[in-house]
């Protein structure tokens, strides 16, 4: 049930008083967005009514390794056993492919009717490409194709929350005067999850997988499930919807157990997780983990409560891999959010209790889910219950349903659990190798339901937003960085600065002399300045805010393109204002571009507003990162509206060949690229670029991600996917 408490505020909060919200839960409405258009509702539409029916499709889920990939699907009883086969030569007839390709299939029993199937196909070579096909019906399934990633400089993966398909029923269709019911709301939502799903991989194609952090749908039956949950069938055409994306036959998805998938077994029957284990069990199952490249995933299904069974799968899964450079843990209850489920006390126990499991196995980064909203928390360390203004369950449920007036207790409470004393770090954009952990709460990918944030944002909230758009986050990890950016899949805007961890001594040393030597008193407070929280309030209104330092000389131009978007500096004594002013429009640092800059994948051709020129350089997409890299000397001058026929002549541009190194002079910033490295330097201050992107020369020139180019100048970048074209603004 969505809970909201709107506070009047009087001289102080004890006289405050509860004032009831509606029920207004939002939600994403498939037909009337930008990606329904040139038909594609309508063809989901169809194949919608082809396939929901079909509870027979294939889930891909990672191995244990990254060498060994997982299968599971449903098969109707009556046809017994099916066969299962894994080869490389597509040209291969079925009487010709050898026994090698069949895999060894484990049946189970499933919902009445289907049985459940399960492969592990290993030994998979990366860069190569497979294929694989089934029996159903009788005959083999056309075959689908799988490329095994490498992850020899790192990898990327796509980290979503609650798709919880079908969750939009009790929403009423434009031009319905009804609830749209369950077939309509599994239909709409699974078009958006799909949208989703489609957006991500263009951004990064070279992407290894997708991680959920839970409810991958909706529907479940909490009074019987002791009962039920074994036959259960009311969430089948959820699941159908859920599976239904084209991608997710090639691409696998590693799924936390939500709160909606907990109570039946359905989500046991579907998916096949490595290493599974009893431990922390629903019926949906138990925790799991696997290892891939350099990092330990480890998965707890948190509806089960036993912190203690966790910790010690916790370490268990430590144990199994204790070369890992990196520890991921994913649950599914948002213990650091900022979502309407976030000060529950069940929750926030939840958090306490796991706290030291996190810190004693040395966890840098937790994945979480469940209050439909955004949020990333700044490096928290050693968070422990004030027992003494800790609330029950009831009360807190007293508190919200009006039985008992806000008083000091309450207020109290809300302060204790903030954990402003814990909070590790506070960097804004990148961490060097820090005593806390990351806490990131994934909003909604399907856009089935959205909740509010709270009125007031925690003391261990660096970043929060909500707009009711569907978002995902890509993170790229290498060997000593961890990076996320967290994009809205209807502008493909970023909605949080590029956040990186960095575990390496001499980078943390580099960086200290290099602000050592620069530095200024007035820079530092300038640095200090842009350290900023970006929040959503509860106003739905739209707008759009950047933020440059002041003083002299910027450290970085921050460019945020989160609407609704609130800044503060750190040391801000005010309580949270709405940020309405433009201050890429007012900023007097920055020239004020007029003209949309455009320049497209493979095009000489640049757009500058209303007139196109002809440059000698083309961008293209880079083989290591995936990442979209553009010439620097022309889209530079470009979107600083100087002449780009003076482009090898322009004085704003320099270039070392002894070192290799671009600089862009402009407005008293110097803005550094060296070709191989995959930091740029802002003003002396080092700053890691996203998804292991490198700047690096091609045809005699050097080219820089066009993500990173826009946010050192301070400009708003968006990427159309349709025509694969870098657009500033």
């Amino acid at each position: 049930m969505k809970r909201k408490i709107a506070v009047v505020l009087s001289f102080v909060l004890l006289t405050s008083a509860i004032v009831w919200a509606a029920d207004n839960d939002g939600w994403t409405e498939a037909s009337q967005t930008a990606a329904a258009g040139n038909g594609a509702w309508e063809e989901w539409c169809e194949k919608w009514e082809d396939e929901k029916d079909n509870m027979e499709i294939m889930s891909l889920t990672p191995g244990e390794t990254e060498d060994e990939l997982n299968f599971g699907w449903y098969s109707d009883e009556e046809e017994g056993v099916p066969a299962f086969r894994w080869y490389q030569d597509i040209t291969l007839s079925d009487a010709a492919l050898s026994a090698s390709a069949l895999q060894t299939v484990s049946q189970s029993s499933a919902v009445p009717g289907y049985n459940s199937n399960k492969v592990t196909v290993k030994d998979l070579t990366p860069g190569e490409t497979y294929y694989y096909s089934y029996t159903k019906d009788g005959a083999w399934t056309e075959p689908v194709k799988y490329t095994v990633k490498s992850t020899s400089n790192g990898f990327n993966f796509a980290f979503v929350g609650d798709p919880q398909i079908g969750s939009s029923y009790e929403n009423v269709a434009t031009g319905e005067t009804s609830e749209q019911g369950q077939d309509a709301a599994v239909r709409n939502d699974s078009f958006n999850w799909n949208d989703t799903l489609e957006k991500a991989y263009e951004l990064n194609p070279n992407m290894s997988f997708f991680l959920s952090a839970g409810d991958q749908i909706q529907s479940r039956d909490k009074k019987t499930s002791d009962t039920t949950h074994a036959a259960y069938t009311a969430n089948e055409i959820e699941y159908t919807g859920y599976l239904m994306p084209e991608i997710l036959k090639s691409l696998p998805v590693a799924t936390t157990i939500g709160n909606h998938d907990a109570l039946s077994s359905n989500y046991s029957y579907h998916f096949n997780n490595p290493n599974a284990s009893q431990t922390g069990s629903t019926y949906a199952g138990g925790d799991y983990y696997f290892s891939y490249g350099n990092t330990l995933f480890i998965m707890i299904n948190t509806n089960n409560t036993n912190v203690a069974e966790h910790s010690a799968f916790i370490e268990e899964a430590c144990e199994s891999d204790k070369d890992a450079e990196w520890k991921i843990v994913s649950l599914h209850q948002d213990i650091y959010g900022s979502g309407e489920h976030s000060n529950e006390p069940e929750i926030v126990e939840l958090r306490y209790g796991l706290i030291p499991a996190f810190e004693d196995n040395d966890i840098d980064v937790v994945l979480t889910g469940h209050d439909h909203t955004y949020c990333r928390s700044y490096m928290m360390k050693g968070g422990t219950m004030d027992e003494d203004n800790f609330i029950s369950e009831d009360d807190f449920d007293a508190y919200i349903d009006g039985d008992i007036e806000i008083d000091e207790t309450y207020e109290n409470y809300l302060t204790s659990i903030e954990d402003a004393d814990y909070v590790a770090e506070t960097d804004s954009s990148v961490v060097t190798n820090p005593t806390g952990i990351l806490y990131t709460t994934a909003n909604s990918a399907s856009g089935s339901k959205y909740y509010d944030l709270v009125e007031h944002k925690q003391a261990y909230v660096a970043a929060r937003w909500q707009e009711d758009i569907p978002t995902f986050s890509m993170i790229n990890i290498t060997d000593d960085t961890f990076t996320i950016n967290t994009y809205r899949t209807d502008t493909m805007e970023l909605i949080d600065s590029t956040f990186s961890i960095v575990k390496n001594d001499e980078a943390a040393e580099t960086t200290t002399e290099e602000v050592t030597e620069e530095s200024t008193e007035e820079t530092t407070e300038a640095a200090t300045e842009t350290t900023t929280a970006t929040e959503t309030t509860t106003a739905k209104s739209k707008s759009s805010s950047s933020s440059s330092s002041s003083g002299g000389g910027s450290s970085y131009y921050s460019s945020k393109t989160a609407s609704k978007a609130e800044t503060e500096t750190e040391d801000s004594s005010t309580d949270e204002t709405n940020s309405s002013s433009e201050a890429s429009e007012s900023s007097s640092q920055n020239k004020a571009a007029a003209e949309t800059v455009k320049i497209s994948i493979g095009s000489t051709t640049v757009s500058i507003g209303d007139k196109t020129y002809e440059i000698d350089a083309a961008p293209y997409i880079q083989a290591d990162s995936s990442s979209t890299l553009v010439p620097l000397r022309f889209v530079t001058l470009a979107i600083l509206q100087e002449n780009i026929d003076e482009a090898d002549t322009s004085d704003i541009i320099s270039w070392d060949a002894s070192t290799k190194t671009a600089s862009v002079t402009y407005n008293g910033n110097i803005i550094t690229f060296t070709s191989g490295s995959e930091y740029m330097y802002v003003n002396g201050e080092k700053i890691l670029m996203s998804n292991g992107a490198k700047a690096e020369i091609s045809n005699g020139r050097i080219y820089i991600p066009f993500r990173a180019l826009g946010e050192a100048l301070g400009i708003k970048v968006s990427w159309d996917s349709t025509t694969k074209t870098a657009v500033y603004n």
